[in-house]
């Protein structure tokens, strides 16, 4: 009897309190988490594109908390991922750009046993994971059940075959970008994968609170899908992005330089012919969105039939955002606005107070991805994470009045950052150059303010704000060039 008891308080103490007895619970409740890969604010409730056709991640908007100036800490998968998981900011752990192999699961400072899931794993949760979670760290590591990625970006036409976007023979890393209707059954994507593995898992019986992560790779390129979901996008009708072809007259050199993208497409590709390549990347990408906001909402609907709709936490979110031809191009890559800024949804568990307080609130206060960490040890009942350099988000959720961080953080390539107030963006680069717009007046980006004597002050306040340590770049840091600056800056950092 002695011995048993004994187990009992040791199994308690290592859960951080009583075990737990069921799956999921007012104090435990279980998580739901929703990543969709390269997802810009071209989702109705953010109002990116006018045509945007997003009815479930719009319904879940309006269930929950939209965060209106939500950023990443890094704008390519790897190192966004890498801070959103581990709870530290790419100029911590030096990951600022693509992981390669599996390096990062070996430094047991920053990642190995330090990643969400693990730590939900070790506080009395069972983790599961499909599609495209972690990036650099394999999933199978970080979740107990992993259901898999089902061919990555999906299947594509054979012997190479591209519809619209063909690469050109430059010597730097490339991209999978082209767009067009193929496959022709929704079966034969990832994500339709993904969705039906997740909705089996939320029809189970299970005997402690979970944890689940869905990673959906649309809109990831190649803008891919069956051609029903680019039906509703006639290109007849399709609604250009604003652009301004001289926007990148005011931009310092270097600004320039760490953008430039020799892979990717131009804005004089899109706009040959009449647009004819430019209304045909957005229908793309439109529909992309359509087809993924599915997928979500098949997910959704399986957790509200289930018997966790009431006591599961759901949050989702992107990785980083998207350019469709603003600043002349198309991609991520970048220390502005649409690369930087994700939608990011919160749902309290049904059964809680949170929920009755914050159903239907939108907060334009600078947050951050890596926010998100501390935001669900702490709505799920567990230990705070002392290392964790993110803030939760319950106190903004409970009170959006307070005083809060000045600016959310964004970095590109060792000791270049982006940093976004409710109103201003501000990006200064490795050289001392800056860059500064005001979003009141200027929501494009068009206009570099950073040389106008009347902001010296505002600059000022921002530099404060910048990391005093940019630590040197990761061991598992990828080392293909995606243009001649990060060929010479990577060779610099003892990147070869």
């Amino acid at each position: 009897m002695v011995r048993i008891i004994l187990c009992v308080c040791f199994v308690a103490l290592w859960f951080g309190g009583a075990p737990f007895k069921v799956a999921g619970d007012e104090l435990h409740p279980n998580v739901l988490l929703i990543i969709v890969d390269d997802l810009n604010d071209w989702v109705g409730c953010l109002a990116g594109h006018p045509q945007a056709r997003t009815p479930n991640i719009d319904r879940l908007a309006k269930a929950g908390v939209l965060f209106e100036n939500a950023h990443c800490q890094g704008p390519i998968c790897g190192p966004s991922r890498a801070s959103i998981f581990s709870g530290f900011y790419p100029h911590t752990t030096g990951v600022y750009q693509q992981p390669a192999g599996n390096l990062m699961a070996g430094d047991k400072k920053f990642f190995k046993g330090q990643l969400l899931p693990e730590y939900f794993s070790r506080n009395g949760y069972e983790t599961f994971a499909v599609g495209k979670v972690t990036h650099g760290y394999r999933p199978e590591t970080a979740f107990d059940h992993y259901g898999g990625k089902f061919a990555g970006s999906g299947p594509k036409p054979p012997q190479g075959l591209r519809f619209n976007y063909f690469l050109p023979d430059v010597p730097y890393t490339g991209t999978q970008t082209d767009w067009g209707p193929f496959p022709d059954q929704d079966e034969e994507m990832p994500d339709y994968r993904s969705a039906a593995w997740a909705n089996e898992i939320l029809t189970q019986s299970h005997d402690r609170p979970f944890f689940l992560a869905v990673g959906f790779n649309r809109p990831h390129v190649p803008w891919y899908v069956p051609k029903k979901w680019f039906s509703p996008f006639p290109l007849d009708e399709i609604i250009l992005p604003k652009v301004m072809n001289n926007d990148l007259e005011d931009v310092p050199e270097i600004g320039l330089k760490i953008h430039e993208l020799p892979k990717y497409p131009s804005l004089e590709f899109l706009q040959a012919n009449n647009n004819e390549q430019f209304e045909k990347c957005v229908q793309a990408y439109l529909a992309c969105n359509y087809f993924v906001d599915h997928q979500v909402g098949k997910v959704l609907k399986s957790l509200e039939q289930s018997k966790y709709a009431e006591n599961t936490v759901v949050i989702l979110f992107s990785d980083h955002g998207y350019h469709l031809g603003e600043k002349a191009r198309v991609s991520k890559h970048s220390l502005w606005e649409e690369s930087t800024r994700v939608p990011l949804v919160i749902l309290p568990p049904g059964n809680s107070e949170l929920r009755k307080k914050v159903a239907g609130q939108k907060l334009s206060k600078p947050v951050e991805l890596i926010d998100l960490y501390p935001t669900l040890t702490e709505m799920c009942g567990l230990p705070a994470k002392a290392s964790n350099e993110g803030r939760s988000l319950i106190p903004l959720m409970k009170t959006p009045s307070m005083e809060w961080r000045f600016s959310a953080l964004t970095t590109y390539a060792r000791k270049n950052h982006s940093l976004r107030t409710e109103r201003y963006r501000y990006i200064r680069y490795e050289n001392g150059e800056e860059e500064l717009y005001d979003h009141q007046f200027d929501p494009d980006e068009w206009e570099n303010l950073a040389g106008d004597p009347e902001k010296a002050e505002l600059i000022f306040r921002f530099r404060l704000e910048l990391p005093r340590r940019n630590a040197k770049y990761h061991a598992a840091t990828k080392k293909g060039p995606v243009n001649p600056w990060f060929q010479r800056h990577l060779k610099a950092n003892g990147i070869e």
